[in-house]
């Protein structure tokens, strides 16, 4: 299983599981929820000020031009460069006037001192359909953009962005896609690796389950984050491709 794999796999399960499982109890229990809500919250002040003080902190050492990015779609806390000091990855979104609407990825790097500064910024993001979920993890940030989640389906991507400490940048080193139907049992991945050029598709129907590797193709090679622009992206294609009879393609070769 690829580190992708393993760092993504109980996430996509949960938010998919989970996102209409919430809802409904949310509704019938909003009262008793609220309560409880009230009591937690007296005991995580102190946790939510460290937080919002830390955010606030990011902020300030945002570049005014990008000052309209006001809303966090999703943040993120961790060790990316190694020095042992937490360092915050923040997707903002807004826009300028009656501009379009912008989404950007900013990771900044943290200070002995606690303040921060800018280490990359994106181009223009991902525009997922339902949510992002970021999550630092031995010095990567998992981009994990969800298009379709409910009790039945889930549907979404996870882009791999590593410290390189030579060039003081984080890189795209790889991606993968993640499609899956809970009500067949059924599951299909794409796995693209851009430091080895590896590809390997998986694909699952009940207890069928079959696996098939190639060779990423027309590669882009790996890029830095900083101008990452992931609109219109998309997956890269492999030399290979594993259909819903199980069937294993190969570019430019006709299948049997």
């Amino acid at each position: 299983m690829s580190t992708i794999s393993r760092a993504v796999q109980p996430v996509a399960h949960a938010s998919a599981r989970c996102t209409w499982a919430l809802y409904r109890a949310l509704h019938r229990a909003a009262l008793p929820a609220l309560a409880v809500l009230a009591i937690l919250g007296t005991g995580n002040v102190h946790a939510a000020d460290e937080s919002t003080s830390a955010e606030q902190k990011a902020r300030f050492a945002i570049p005014p031009e990008f000052r309209h990015l006001d809303f966090v779609l999703a943040a993120a806390e961790g060790d990316l460069n190694g020095d042992g000091v937490p360092d915050r990855v923040m997707l903002l979104m807004g826009r300028k006037g009656e501009g379009p609407q912008e989404e950007r990825l900013f990771v900044l790097t943290g200070r002995a001192d606690g303040s921060y500064q800018v280490l990359s910024v994106s181009g223009e993001f991902c525009h997922p359909g339902k949510f992002y979920h970021l999550d630092i993890k031995n010095n990567s940030l998992f981009v994990q953009a969800v298009y379709y989640a409910d009790a039945a389906r889930f549907s979404g991507f996870t882009l791999q962005f590593r410290y390189n400490a030579k060039t003081k940048e984080l890189e795209h080193i790889g991606e993968q896609q993640d499609d899956e139907d809970y009500a067949s049992n059924s599951s299909y991945r794409v796995s693209l690796n851009y430091l080895t050029n590896a590809a390997i598709h998986s694909r699952r129907a009940g207890k069928k389950y079959k696996e098939v590797r190639g060779r990423i193709i027309d590669a882009p090679g790996v890029l830095p984050l900083n101008g990452f622009v992931c609109e219109g992206y998309g997956m890269t294609s492999s030399s290979v491709y594993l259909d819903e009879s199980f069937k294993v393609h190969q570019k430019g070769v006709t299948p049997p």
